[in-house]
C-alpha cells in the first residue's frame, strides 16, 4: 500500500509540471503509466544520462534496472514497430536503476497496459477524495479553502 501511495503521489507531482513541450505530440499533453513489470531496458537517451546514486555514467545504450510500476510518461512512437517510446519519470532511489528521464521503447501492448494501470489508480484516488469530500461536507471547503 506504501509503495502504490508513493507512485500515485509522484505521478500526481508530476501531472502538475508541464511536460507537454517534450512530448511528441502538444496537443495529447502528458500521459503518465505504471510500468507493468520489472525489467531491465535500454538507454536511448543522446549523450547518456549520469546516476547519482550509483555516481556513474550510463551511455547510450547502456543497460539498467526498472521495477514494476516505476512511473513512465509516454514519448511518442517508437523506432521499432508496435513500440512506444517513454521516459521515466521518477527519480532514481536504489543502486542499479536507471537514472532520471531515461528513455526507453516498451511493446505497444505493454504500454496500453501500463495505461490502464494508471488511470485505474487514478480514478480510484478520485473516488476517495470525493467520498472524503461528502464525509467533511462544509468542513471540506474550509480546509482546503486559500487564505487570503
Amino acid at each position: 500500500m506504501k509503495l502504490n501511495l508513493k507512485h500515485t503521489l509522484i505521478a500526481a507531482a508530476f501531472a502538475a509540471i508541464p511536460f507537454s513541450a517534450h512530448a511528441a505530440d502538444a496537443d495529447n499533453g502528458v500521459e503518465l503509466a505504471f510500468l507493468p513489470s520489472a525489467r531491465d531496458v535500454t538507454l536511448l537517451n543522446e549523450g547518456g544520462k549520469f546516476v547519482t546514486v550509483d555516481m556513474k555514467k550510463l551511455a547510450k545504450g547502456d543497460k539498467c534496472h526498472l521495477e514494476k510500476d516505476a512511473v513512465i510518461m509516454k514519448v511518442g512512437p517508437g523506432a521499432e514497430p508496435a513500440t512506444t517510446r517513454v521516459r521515466y519519470g521518477a527519480p532514481n532511489l536504489s543502486h542499479g536503476g536507471c537514472p532520471f528521464m531515461t528513455e526507453f521503447e516498451i511493446p505497444d501492448a505493454d504500454y496500453t497496459a501500463a495505461r490502464t494501470a494508471f488511470t485505474a489508480k487514478k480514478d480510484e484516488a478520485s473516488k476517495k477524495i470525493d467520498d472524503l469530500k461528502k464525509q467533511l461536507g462544509d468542513k471540506w471547503n474550509e480546509l482546503t479553502q486559500q487564505k487570503k
